[in-house]
C-alpha cells in the first residue's frame, strides 16, 4: 500500500485525522498500526472517514470471524448457486462442468451433447470459471458461427480445454437500458454488501460497477468504475477509476447523476432473502445484474476475497453496523 500511495502521490492525512482514526479503533479494541488505507481512500475521493475499514483489518480479522473459517468450499462453487438460489433469478445455464463432469439440466452428459447444446444457441454466450478465481479473470463472451466460437476462432472443444474443469456456460444477460447506456460492452452490475445478525439481513453498502469501454467485464481491477448509489437508487454524481480519476460522465456520454437503478428496492429485498439461504456467512458481497425487463438477477456471491475498495465511492464499508461488527470481531481476534 505504501508503494501505491507513493506512486499516486496521494496527500498525507492531517495529524488530527490520523489521531481520530487511531482513537476510533483503539476505543473498539484494536490498535491501528498505520493509516495507509485511510490516506488511500481520502486521497482518491477527497473524503476522510475515521471508520474506513482497512484491508489489513478486514481480511485477517473481520472476514474470518464473520464467515466460517472452513468457507464450505462447495458452497462457493459458482455452479452450485443454481441449487442454492433456485428460487431467484439467475442467467440461464446452458452447460456446466463440475469437477470434470459435464452437466445439462442437472444430468451428466457427453462432450458431444454439450457441443450440440452450445451450437443450438443463436445468441451470445458467457463462459467463466466457477471456482478459484476472482476479478473477472477468464470471463469471456462468445457466439458460435459455422460450428466455431468467436473467441479466437476456437472450436467449442478447444475453448473448453482452456478451462479444463469447473466452469459454466450461460446465456448472455441482456441488461436494462439504463445500465446498457453506461457501457454496452460489459454487464454492469451492482456490488451490494449485506450482513446477517439475529434481527435479520441488512444492507451495509452498495455501488454500481461500470466496465471500461470495450471490456466485457465491469471489474474495478480491469479498468472499470465505481459509483455510489443513493437510497432511492439514483447514482451519485461521481464515479472513481482505479487510477484515482474522478468521473462524472461515462465514455458513452451519459452523466452519472442522471441515472437511476430500476427496481432498486427489489434488489435489496432479493439480497436479504438470499442471505438467509447461506447463514454460514454473516457478511457477503453480492453481484447483481438488472435484465432488459428491469428485473434483478443474481450473478454471483462472494464471501472470501471480498474487494472492499467500494469504500472509495460509497463510504465506510460497515455503515450503521460498524460498532456491532467491530465488537464481534476485533475484541475476539
Amino acid at each position: 500500500m505504501r508503494s501505491l500511495i507513493k506512486k499516486k502521490n496521494l496527500p498525507k492525512l492531517s495529524k488530527q485525522e490520523i489521531k481520530e482514526a487511531k482513537l476510533f479503533f483503539k476505543a473498539r479494541g484494536y490498535t491501528l498500526k498505520n493509516t495507509y488505507w485511510h490516506r488511500y481512500y481520502k486521497g482518491i475521493n477527497g473524503e476522510f472517514h475515521k471508520d474506513y475499514i482497512p484491508y489489513d483489518i478486514f481480511n485477517p480479522k473481520i472476514n474470518p470471524m464473520l464467515n466460517q473459517r472452513r468457507q464450505w468450499p462447495a458452497l462457493l462453487d459458482k455452479n452450485f448457486t443454481y441449487n442454492l438460489f433456485k428460487e431467484f433469478n439467475q442467467p440461464k445455464r446452458i452447460v456446466q462442468n463440475i469437477n470434470g463432469f459435464y452437466y445439462i439440466d442437472d444430468k451428466i452428459v457427453s462432450l458431444k451433447k454439450v457441443v450440440e447444446a452450445c451450437q443450438s444457441i443463436k445468441g451470445k454466450l458467457i463462459i467463466k470459471p466457477t471456482a478459484g478465481t476472482e476479478g473477472g479473470k477468464m470471463v469471456n463472451a462468445f457466439s458460435i458461427v459455422n460450428a466455431k466460437t468467436t473467441y479466437k476462432d476456437y472450436s467449442i472443444e478447444k475453448l473448453f480445454g482452456l478451462y479444463k474443469k469447473d466452469f459454466v456456460v450461460q446465456e448472455f444477460l441482456e441488461q436494462c437500458d439504463v445500465l446498457k447506456s453506461l457501457n454496452p460492452s460489459s454487464l454492469n452490475t451492482l456490488r451490494v454488501v449485506s450482513y446477517l445478525n439475529n434481527n435479520g439481513a441488512h444492507i451495509l453498502n452498495s455501488v454500481l460497477r461500470i466496465g471500461k469501454l470495450g471490456n466485457t467485464t465491469d471489474n474495478f481491477s480491469t479498468g472499470g468504475l465505481f459509483c455510489g448509489i443513493l437510497d432511492n437508487g439514483a447514482l451519485k454524481g461521481k464515479g472513481y477509476s482505479p487510477k484515482g480519476n474522478i468521473v462524472t460522465e461515462t465514455s458513452t456520454g451519459v452523466h452519472l447523476k442522471d441515472c437511476k437503478i430500476p427496481n432498486y428496492e427489489k434488489v435489496h429485498d432479493m439480497i436479504k432473502s438470499m442471505h438467509y439461504v447461506v447463514p454460514y456467512f454473516k457478511i457477503i458481497s453480492w453481484d447483481i445484474g438488472i435484465n432488459k425487463y428491469d428485473e434483478p438477477f443474481l450473478i454471483e456471491y462472494n464471501t472470501h476475497r471480498q474487494g472492499i475498495d467500494l469504500q472509495i465511492a460509497a463510504g465506510p464499508l460497515l455503515g450503521d453496523f460498524t460498532d456491532e461488527i467491530l465488537a464481534l470481531t476485533l475484541r475476539r481476534s
